[in-house]
């Protein structure tokens, strides 16, 4: 008897519009596609700042360094824009750095401190692209009040920079140590050296970001020193170049609206702000300034400066209030 069900069950699922007739067929396999590989970064077997070489064999060293280049080399769009703007700012800093002496492996803390922004600040209250905080930056003779704020001008904030880093140098006798000052303070460093008896950037407990400082520049030394090895090829016309400008010197004995100081050079407000982010305000208070302007425009600049037609007119300011007066009457 149960052979007859059976075989009655398989005749019912082989026969046609049957039992097993709306099930899908089994798929067919295919091969496995082919495998992604993506490239290892290995720390280098020698590393070199500011002509010094980096304890490499220390495990602990290397471990530290391999952290900050495996972040850096796999970040593709911040690198990518670290590139974009070195193209633009290093060569500033570079012809600072030969012109004093220094190596050139100090322009990496501009890196690592801002992106290369101009208006980069920190939670800390650190401002422009060399972070000064506002007494470091006073020391310096970095002007930063209601009106301007000189940290925000790259040549002046470089200029400032380099004599802080010089000086720590003279005091350590060591960039690790004097990149680490800059970072935390030279009286931390200081302090951490006394107490715990190290006269070594690489073996001082530091505060973390410290620890992490000078690898990072590390990092950004041997990533952008050979940006083809790490992946990244960017065309020569997709990096960015100088900002191309003329500069001005005007004394203003009253205030000068940005706007006008655009009007003057045939521009627009927003280019002058950017061409000077050290400006705060919408304008600039009485006092003795040097404008970068637009690139071909400094006679038309300087031949509306003579007229003096960089200050807000007072009788048409007069005449605009009387309007508005008359118009709220009506």
């Amino acid at each position: 008897m149960m052979l007859i069900f059976f075989a009655l069950l398989a005749a019912l699922w082989l026969w046609p519009g049957g039992l097993g007739a709306d099930l899908p067929a089994a798929p067919v396999p295919t091969p496995p596609g082919e495998m992604v590989h993506f490239p290892f970064f290995r720390v280098p077997d020698t590393v070199y700042l500011c002509g010094e070489p980096v304890p490499l064999k220390d495990q602990a060293v290397r471990e530290s360094l391999d952290r900050e280049l495996t972040i850096m080399a796999w970040n593709r769009a911040q690198t990518t824009m670290w590139l974009k703007r070195a193209h633009r700012y290093f060569p500033e800093v570079e012809a600072k750095l030969r012109a004093r002496r220094l190596p050139l492996d100090l322009k990496y803390v501009v890196i690592i401190e801002s992106d290369l922004l101009m208006k980069s600040k920190s939670s800390a209250g650190a401002m422009g692209p060399w972070q000064f905080m506002a007494p470091t930056a006073q020391r310096y003779q970095l002007k930063c009040n209601d009106n301007i704020d000189e940290r925000l001008e790259f040549g002046l904030a470089t200029d400032a920079a380099l004599n802080y880093l010089q000086n720590l140098y003279q005091m350590f006798h060591n960039w690790p140590l004097a990149l680490a000052s800059y970072n935390c303070g030279e009286g931390r460093v200081q302090k951490e050296m006394g107490l715990q008896g190290v006269n070594s950037y690489y073996y001082l407990s530091l505060p973390e970001e410290t620890e992490r400082y000078v690898f990072r520049a590390l990092a950004a030394k041997i990533v952008m020193e050979d940006p083809a090895r790490y992946g990244y090829e960017i065309p020569e016309g997709q990096l960015y170049p100088p900002l191309d400008c003329d500069e001005v010197t005007i004394t203003l004995l009253k205030g000068a609206p940005l706007r006008k100081l655009a009007e003057a050079c045939g521009s627009y407000y927003k280019t002058i702000r950017t061409l000077n982010p050290w400006i705060k305000g919408a304008t600039l208070k009485p006092g003795t300034y040097r404008l970068k302007i637009p690139q071909g425009t400094k006679s038309r600049f300087e031949e509306a400066y003579r007229r003096g037609q960089l200050v807000e007119n007072e009788g048409a300011k007069g005449e605009e209030a009387k309007r508005g007066k008359g118009e709220k009457k009506k």
